[in-house]
C-alpha cells in the first residue's frame, strides 16, 4: 500500500509541475510527457505520444541537441543544457533542461523549464552590455540550474576561472548570489515589458 501511494504521489506531482516532465527512449521517440507541455509547447500531451522529440527542436539547434542526447544516454547527468522548440502557434521556444538516464527502464528523463522570457535579445541586452563576452556566456548558464562545475565544463573553462568570471558578474552588478542575479533578471524584463 505505501509504494501504491509513493507512486501515485509522484505522479501527481510530476502532472502539477510547472516544467514539462519527458520521457524519452534510446531512438529519441517521446514515451511519456507531462500536463505542462501544454501551457509551454502548445501541444496536449498526446500530441507529442510516439514522435520523435527532435522533430519539434528548431532546425538549428537540432546539432547541439543531438550531441547533448548522446551525453545522457553515456549515463551522463546533464543540466542547462539550453535549445529552441518550435511551439504549435509557430513561435519559437527557449528550455532549459535536466536530464539522466534510466538505466533499468532504457529511457531519457528530462525536465523542460520555459526560459524564452530570460533570452529575448532585445529585453537584456541592457543588462548584458556591462559585461565582457565571456562573462555573458557566463551570466546566461547561471540563469539556469547549472552548477558552477557544470557551467565550467559546459564552457570549457577551469572551476576557478568559471567562479571568478561569476564573483565578477555579481560584483558588476552589485548582487551577493543568484538568487540576487535571478531577481535583477526578472525586475529588468518586468520593467522592460511596461514600457
Amino acid at each position: 500500500m505505501k509504494d501504491k501511494l509513493s507512486s501515485d504521489l509522484i505522479v501527481a506531482s510530476a502532472h502539477l509541475s510547472p516544467d514539462a516532465i519527458f520521457l524519452v527512449d534510446e531512438k529519441g521517440r517521446i514515451r511519456h510527457v507531462s500536463a505542462a507541455c501544454e501551457s509551454i509547447f502548445g501541444y496536449v500531451p498526446r500530441d507529442f505520444a510516439d514522435q520523435f522529440i527532435i522533430d519539434f527542436v528548431v532546425p538549428e539547434d537540432q546539432d547541439a541537441t543531438r550531441k547533448e542526447a548522446k551525453e545522457v544516454l553515456a549515463g551522463r547527468k546533464r543540466v542547462g543544457f539550453e535549445n529552441r522548440y518550435r511551439h504549435s502557434d509557430g513561435s519559437d521556444v527557449s528550455i532549459s533542461w535536466s536530464a539522466h538516464w534510466l538505466a533499468r527502464e532504457r529511457l531519457r528523463v528530462g525536465v523542460a523549464r520555459d526560459v524564452t522570457s530570460l533570452r529575448r535579445p532585445d529585453h537584456t541586452a541592457p543588462l548584458l552590455a556591462m559585461l565582457a563576452p565571456h562573462e555573458r556566456r557566463v551570466v546566461e548558464l547561471l540563469l539556469t540550474e547549472a552548477t558552477e562545475k557544470q557551467i565550467a565544463e559546459r564552457l570549457g573553462l577551469a572551476v576557478s576561472t568559471t567562479h571568478s568570471y561569476i564573483t565578477g558578474i555579481f560584483r558588476k552588478y552589485g548582487v551577493r548570489g543568484r538568487a540576487g542575479l535571478m531577481s535583477l533578471w526578472l525586475k529588468h524584463l518586468s520593467g522592460a515589458n511596461l514600457l
